[in-house]
């Protein structure tokens, strides 16, 4: 199984529970230093950028499938690709995890991003439309995600 850092709106059980297909145990908190997160321009969601000195806090978790981890690529969509980086749990054990940062060319305002703030004003229209959108995958190019996410799985039990 492939481990993931979420810092955004996955972090919500609900919506992680809608993108993922299902909920899996509660993950852990874990922080991403080197980064910092910002509010993409003109959206509601956050990304986040290389910065000396700043951390980001976050949620481990283990046990993500190539299934759950395809439906969370589509989730994100084509402004985020995948990454596995080095994270610290909150006992202080490191480790390396999947997340996901954004392409070349996403923008982001001065703004920090509340997990809090995003939950009170856009969570329910979010699980609406993760709802849908979820639904509405074209099976071939899942197909495709499920497969890279699976051979990525692979590769990661060789080392």
């Amino acid at each position: 199984m492939l481990s993931f850092f979420f810092y955004g709106t996955l972090m919500d059980p609900d919506l992680q529970a809608v993108v993922l297909g299902g909920r899996l145990p509660a993950g852990v908190s874990a922080v991403l230093d080197g980064y910092r997160r910002r509010t993409v321009a003109g959206r509601d969601y956050p990304a986040i950028a290389p910065a000396k000195g700043a951390s980001v806090s976050g949620q481990l978790l283990d046990g993500v499938s190539p299934t759950m981890a395809a439906r969370a690529s589509q989730y994100e969509g084509p402004q985020y690709t995948a990454a596995c980086l080095a994270v610290t749990t909150e006992d202080g054990m490191p480790c390396h995890a999947w997340t996901f940062l954004p392409v070349r060319g996403v923008r982001l305002s001065a703004r920090d991003w509340s997990l809090d703030i995003w939950q009170q004003r856009r969570k329910t229209l979010a699980l609406e439309s993760a709802s849908t959108d979820m639904t509405t995958v074209p099976t071939g190019a899942f197909r495709r995600i499920e497969s890279d996410w699976a051979t990525r799985l692979r590769r990661t039990r060789r080392v």
